[in-house]
């Protein structure tokens, strides 16, 4: 990640780091984007890298261990942030949220990388996890774990909170104050032109050339795993984000029909 002055940025730049610190900018455009982990940050940076360079990055499924290729928001003034209609982040579901991790980095026993992520919530959790696993089993392991978040968010320090677990909440807190434009996850495609089409006119374009998603085979469906006792546990733990998810859905209406 570089901290140095964006290329857009012709201001006197802050001496310290400043509450831009928490953004993703380019080099290119003044945009400010706040990544909430599982909220479709994956597909978010390799746009942000498309952006600047028209491009696809290298290793676009791996993008999150190149962060010496993005910029932050680290010496731009909060006066800017303030100022700006393109500060936004990206909320989500808070159900569809939980089991895109369960499916991806704690039941995918062939994701290496975050084996280190799996084995800690097979003990905080108490998993006994396998290939072999039917959709009974998955759907006791999925309310284990979601039981073991509770427990962790509730009682672990804020260091021990992981942020693929975190609370979205948590993340939005840094926006306080800056007018930040909040996006659902589904509603992406159509919303985000909408935000930043002022800047980048051909944005629809460009994230039409960016195909890379975070994503894995699932053994079953959302639908299937998600059983009701395990869909109000995760509204129980996560009743804020639900809140804050129901209502930037509502404010922002149905997707529009054809080429509106």
């Amino acid at each position: 990640m570089t901290d140095a002055v964006p290329n857009w940025y012709t201001g006197a730049p802050l001496a310290r780091s400043g509450r831009g610190r928490v953004f993703f900018t380019t080099q290119k455009y003044p945009l400010f984007y706040l990544q909430i982990t599982k909220c479709g940050c994956t597909y978010m940076r390799n746009l942000l890298y498309y952006f600047d360079h028209g491009i696809a990055h290298p290793v676009g499924s791996r993008v999150h261990s190149f962060n010496q290729d993005f910029v932050k928001a680290d010496s731009i003034p909060t006066e800017t942030l303030v100022a700006s209609p393109y500060l936004f982040a990206i909320v989500r579901d808070p159900v569809d949220r939980f089991l895109s991790l369960y499916f991806d980095k704690i039941a995918n026993l062939e994701n290496e990388h975050d084996a280190a992520m799996r084995r800690r919530v097979t003990r905080m959790a108490g998993l006994n996890l396998g290939p072999e696993m039917d959709l009974a089993d998955h759907q006791h392991a999925a309310l284990l774990t979601i039981i073991a978040f509770k427990r962790n968010l509730e009682r672990g320090k804020k260091a021990d909170i992981n942020p693929h677990w975190q609370r979205q909440q948590e993340r939005l807190a840094q926006t306080t104050g800056l007018g930040a434009r909040l996006l659902t996850l589904e509603g992406l495609p159509w919303q985000l032109p909408r935000v930043l089409a002022p800047i980048i006119p051909d944005i629809a374009d460009q994230m039409a050339a960016v195909r890379v998603r975070n994503s894995s085979k699932k053994p079953f469906s959302h639908a299937e795993i998600a059983t009701p006792k395990l869909v109000e546990m995760i509204h129980q733990v996560y009743a804020q984000d639900l809140e804050t998810y129901q209502q930037v859905r509502t404010e922002w209406g149905d997707a529009p029909q054809g080429n509106d």
